[in-house]
């Protein structure tokens, strides 16, 4: 509560109207309205029986003639009822600790005869408690006075009255006065505020607060500076001169102009910004980093105590070390690199200098480059180029690469022992292969490659292919020409003339533009045109339903319950299924058969 002092400043201006009200509800008035209960020793009359809650008996009320007729007796439900809190407004401790509440428990309602006096001011005197005034110059509410000599009745209550004095002034409606063994306040209003709570005490005047407290202290001159203190932390801000601080056991933080630092732990960064930046985790276990950055000298440096490890950049050069390996480097030209075998690096060292040399060694391999020359070596290769010639030896010389070239006709000549391969090419007029597996031989008229046992290919020159496999075999003369047949499919293609394909659900023909043919064997459809006729198969329960035309002369059709046949589609022509049967004549159907027309539907949609 103490570290709220300050805001309650603005609240006691809310406490004078308060305690004036309740002066007011101790006026003449409610000492009236409490002599009606316990105080006021006025009787209270007994229950009445108008609520739901007491019980009523319901028939002839007590004295009624004998000759009356009995009634019986009703007995009245009686509803639950549930107490109301002692305190409605009472909060716990532990609940006011939480929500940090400045309402307090009120005294109780002062107790005993009231005495008034008007001169030389107005005086109102019940127990403990006092009310004067001059309106409207002056008034005084006080709580916690010893009983009068005068009151002739008999004290309160031990416990009900306050044991010490609480007064509270108003003087010409400006200054406000209290006094209390908890709380004092002095205002003049607007100027002057001055308001102690406990240990702690709030003066105001103007922009200028001052606060005092065991071991704290806040002093502020608003808006230009904000200063403050407590037993292990505390604060300054001004805004006219662009600073802020605040510092505590945990961290801090300080913002002046371009300059900052803040502090977490041991942690601290600071800085002016742009031009400067440093950070130090202060670790002294063992485990500290540090940076420094300067943006208008290109300059940083990193340094880590557990990995240690070091980087600084200063322009374009940069260093870099570590217990394995330093780096040297100067972009984008030189470049350097040497381990550490005594601190659990590798021996090594590589130097470039881009793009005219590299060297490295190391325990594995060796590589030196200059421009037209690559030699590099390890424990199980050795690997040469040159334009003119080339060489490399994998697995300890059991594949090996010859080459001679590119700027000569080149020479190549391959081999690998393990399994068996040898090639030799002299580009462009020869190339050969053998291996366990296959043979390949490539002129430039002539080529045959071949996989003993799968498959066989030969090429003549300039695109004429044959292969045969163990599932068929395909001839192309690209791009007219490709034949196949490849298990149960086939494939005939003489471009743009002729296209056939068939296969185990069908077969495709089309001589374009005259012969267009497709099959299919699931249900023996077959959909032909050759020319201007028209050949239609389909298979249906019965058997085959199929039709020709001759367009657009003659059509003829069959099914398995009839037949038909028209000239011009239906100039002329007749139909017959069964005992039924129709003629056209003009394209108009007549029926010469007694029986109905067959509600089947043609198989093609007629």
């Amino acid at each position: 509560m103490k570290e709220r002092g300050k805001t309650r400043v603005c609240l006691r201006a809310a406490i004078v109207g308060l305690s004036l009200a309740q002066a007011l509800a101790a006026s003449p008035a409610g000492a009236q309205m409490g002599g009606m209960g316990r105080g006021g020793g006025g009787q209270q009359s007994g229950p009445t029986q108008s609520g739901p809650v007491q019980q009523r008996q319901v028939g002839p009320r007590a004295g009624a003639g004998a000759n009356d007729d009995e009634q019986p007796q009703v007995q009245q439900r009686v509803e639950p009822v549930i107490a109301p809190p002692a305190d409605p407004l009472a909060i716990s401790p532990e609940v006011r600790a939480r929500i940090g509440a400045d309402y307090g428990p009120m005294p109780p309602a002062p107790e005993g005869p009231t005495e008034r006096s008007f001169f030389p001011y107005y005086q109102e005197r019940r127990g403990d408690y006092r009310f004067r005034m001059i309106p409207p110059l002056w008034l005084e509410y006080t709580r916690g006075l010893p009983p009068p000599f005068s009151a002739g009745g008999p004290r309160a209550a031990a416990g009900t009255i306050p044991d010490t004095e609480d007064r509270q002034s108003l003087i010409g409606l400006l200054y406000y006065q209290r006094r209390s063994p908890k709380l004092d306040a002095d205002i003049f209003f607007p100027a002057f505020w001055r308001i102690r709570d406990d240990d702690s005490t709030v003066t105001a005047l103007g922009p200028i607060i001052h606060r005092e407290a065991p071991l704290e202290h806040d002093n502020w001159l608003a808006p230009l500076f904000f200063e403050g203190k407590r037993k292990d932390s505390g604060y300054f801000h001004s805004p006219a001169l662009l600073t802020t601080s605040h510092w505590g056991v945990k961290g801090a933080f300080t913002l002046a102009g371009p300059y900052f630092r803040n502090r977490t732990d041991t942690d601290v960064d600071m800085g002016v910004a742009p031009f400067f930046f440093h950070g130090d985790n202060g670790n002294v276990e063992g485990a500290r980093k540090t940076y420094t950055l300067i943006p208008p000298a290109f300059f940083y440096h990193h340094s880590s105590e557990l990995d240690q490890t070091q980087t600084t950049v200063v322009g374009p050069v940069l260093s870099t070390s570590s217990p394995k390996q330093d780096v040297l480097d100067v972009l984008p030209l030189f470049y350097r690199i040497t381990g550490n075998p005594e601190t659990g690096g590798v021996k090594e060292s590589h130097t470039t200098l881009f793009p005219f040399f590299h060297y490295g060694v190391s325990e594995e391999e060796s590589l030196f480059v200059v421009p037209g020359y690559l030699r590099r070596v390890t424990k199980t290769a050795d690997t040469l180029l040159t334009p003119f010639f080339s060489r490399a030896e994998t697995r300890n010389g059991a594949t090996s690469l010859t080459l001679a070239g590119p700027v000569v006709p080149l020479y190549a000549r391959y081999t690998d022992t393990d399994i068996g391969v040898k090639a030799t090419m002299v580009a462009p007029l020869f190339f050969t292969s053998d291996s366990a597996t296959g043979h390949a031989l490539l002129t430039p008229l002539f080529g045959k490659f071949e996989d003993y046992g799968q498959s066989r290919t030969w090429w003549i020159f300039p695109t004429i292919t044959s292969t045969t496999d163990v599932h068929g075999w395909d001839l192309n003369l690209y791009p007219i020409l490709f034949a196949g047949r490849s298990d149960d499919t086939s494939h005939t293609v003489i471009a743009p003339v002729l296209w056939d394909f068939a296969g185990p659900s069908g077969r495709t023909t089309i001589a374009a533009p005259l012969f267009w043919r497709f099959a299919e064997t699931t249900d023996d459809t077959i959909l032909q045109v050759a020319g201007n006729t028209l050949y239609r198969q389909k298979r249906v329960a019965d058997g085959l339903e199929w039709e020709f035309h001759v367009l657009p002369i003659f059509s003829y059709g069959a099914n398995p319950a009839g037949y038909w046949w028209n000239v011009l589609f239906g100039l002329a022509g007749y139909d017959h299924e069964g005992s039924y049967s129709r003629i056209k004549a003009f394209w108009i159907p007549i029926n010469t058969g007694n029986a109905p027309a067959p509600a089947r539907q043609s198989a093609f949609g007629w």
